[in-house]
């Protein structure tokens, strides 16, 4: 007769000690998800989703990298914006990055330029009426962004409402996924 080490794991009976296959996948199960959860939670501390209500800007949805918030030029940002007449506070913006610390704003009548380039026109009413101011020339200074996009309509830097972002306002660099 066979003892019991030397008997197949099939046929010796069960000690309670050892784990059975259910018991050893629930616990795959829990950590796993542990595993994934914790992975989710910093994925979720990370990025975050923005949706933009307006037609400013070609893509509806955003991806913003709260690990980046020091933009460079051409880039999209997600921020929010200074209160304003137009939109809840908290209200998420997603915004290009036209000027960067160090470029000089210019006005030629309400034609905006940023670093000799212009950035559009700041109309002297928005499109329900209220006269909106443009904003002042001068130098961006460090930790400031000048925002647009080039939707006539855009409420964005061209307007001193919004005026100059600072990276504080910034959620993160953002792209466009939808």
């Amino acid at each position: 007769m066979m003892s019991a080490a030397e008997m197949p794991v099939a046929e010796r009976a069960p000690s309670g000690r050892e784990p059975s296959a259910f018991r050893l996948a629930v616990l795959a199960l829990i950590l796993g998800g542990l595993i994934a959860y914790q992975g989710y939670g910093e994925v979720l501390r990370r990025y975050r989703f923005a949706i933009n209500q307006t037609e400013s800007l070609p893509n509806w949805a955003f991806i913003a990298d709260q690990a980046n918030r020091t933009p460079h030029r051409g880039q999209m940002v997600a921020f929010v914006p200074p209160k304003t007449p137009f939109y809840p506070d908290g209200m998420v913006f997603g915004k290009i990055v036209a000027g960067v610390p160090g470029d000089r704003i210019e006005l030629r009548g309400r034609e905006v330029f940023v670093a000799g380039k212009s950035v559009g026109l700041a109309k002297p009413r928005s499109r329900t009426g209220l006269a909106v101011e443009p904003i002042a020339p001068g130098v961006i200074p460090p930790n400031h962004y000048f925002v647009m996009t080039p939707h006539p309509d855009s409420l964005d830097s061209r307007y001193a409402m919004i005026g100059l972002i600072p990276r504080a306002r910034i959620l993160g660099v953002a792209k466009p996924v939808m």
